[in-house]
């Protein structure tokens, strides 16, 4: 097959755009400019869509409209923890949807939730979706949305979930000894939040809960981050108390991940990003062709 480039791109927009001083959503124009860091990008998965769903859902057509230059296509799941919901944006053409699984559907079941599948011309499955924002409180809860999603990794599947995990991915190669956070410069009630909890701890010590992402990894899913050995840190600074971690993931199912381009993943900072979100937008690019 010849070279088919796909680009995905996740970012946790901050609350969706709105502003807690000024009591609107007055930064979603921010959006565009965050996207334009990646041209063309095929895919988006979005977190935080604040009020996505009200009015209408008013302002995720709104989000459409910004991004109309793009030509994508938006799909909102309704947030299981609250009002950030989750979003994928897919070009159409040259994406097909055929399925979008929403927890206020009938006979949706736990592991299709907020999928969204999509026809591509030149595969002959659809492509899975999904855009995620796992809970910051509790690993246990994270550990639960992980075991939803394994079967998502069988064999001749191609999936792609992506967002924020909120969690450290468990076996990227050549860890510097900095790649831990210092847990305890956060205060005690936060340390808890992405920690083991007491009891798990080894030595005692505190360390990071990367048992939910054990499970995508042993399951099959491959980390495009971990794949391209970058293990850049997808929040800003203040993020954390300063021990922010690589918490946003494009998460791949074994049969896609072998179409991942080499070189092409990307953590994107600076002063585009600042202002929208403490997240930065990551990006990745595949090939379809390598698929055979």
């Amino acid at each position: 097959m010849a070279e088919r480039l796909l680009t995905l791109a996740t970012f946790n927009f901050k609350d969706g755009g709105w502003s807690r001083r000024h009591g609107d959503h007055r930064n979603l124009p921010l959006l565009a400019d965050v996207a334009g860091q990646v041209p063309a990008v095929d895919v988006l998965f979005l977190q935080e869509g604040r009020a996505f769903r009200a009015d209408g859902q008013a302002l995720r057509f709104r989000a459409e409209e910004l991004l109309a230059g793009s030509g994508l296509r938006s799909f909102l799941t309704r947030s299981l923890h609250g009002l950030l919901d989750a979003v994928v944006f897919l070009r159409c053409p040259p994406f097909v949807p055929v399925r979008h699984y929403t927890p206020d559907l009938p006979d949706v079941y736990h592991d299709q939730i907020g999928l969204v599948h999509a026809n591509l011309p030149g595969l002959d499955r659809p492509v899975r979706f999904s855009s995620v924002q796992w809970a910051h409180w509790n690993g246990n809860v994270r550990l639960d949305q992980a075991l939803r999603l394994t079967r998502h990794a069988a064999p001749g599947v191609p999936a792609v979930i992506a967002g924020d995990f909120n969690s450290l991915w468990p076996d990227c190669p050549a860890h510097p000894p900095e790649f831990e956070p210092d847990w305890a410069a956060l205060p005690p009630h936060k340390r808890l939040h992405k920690t083991l909890p007491p009891g798990q701890r080894p030595d005692g010590r505190l360390a990071s809960d990367r048992r939910a992402l054990t499970v995508l990894s042993e399951a099959g899913f491959v980390s495009a981050g971990c794949a391209a050995g970058d293990i850049t840190v997808t929040v800003s600074a203040a993020a954390d108390c300063g021990q922010g971690a690589r918490i946003d993931h494009i998460v791949l199912s074994p049969w896609l991940a072998h179409a991942i381009v080499p070189g092409s993943y990307r953590v994107h900072a600076g002063d585009v990003a600042d202002p929208a979100s403490d997240h930065r937008m990551v990006s990745v690019r595949l090939d379809l062709g390598q698929l055979g």
